[in-house]
């Protein structure tokens, strides 16, 4: 009987996502509290979701209008 080990899994499932454009990320910009990587997250929202980025860009960045 073969043995398969997590190691070996984990190096097809790699090889498959960079193969398909994926890239791999840091592990330094990961967010443990929040479990995510955030600069990735907002860029996945702004370039995805333009309008609801647009939505919160005004409600964090103050009018410039008098």
């Amino acid at each position: 009987m073969k043995i398969t080990r997590e190691y070996a899994f984990e190096t097809v499932i790699e090889a498959d996502l960079l193969s398909s454009g994926y890239y791999p990320l840091l592990p330094g910009g990961f967010d443990r509290e929040d479990a995510l990587f955030p600069v990735e997250v907002l860029a996945f929202i702004r370039d995805t979701q333009p309008g609801e980025w647009s939505r919160l860009e005004s409600l964090l960045v103050p009018s410039c209008t008098s």
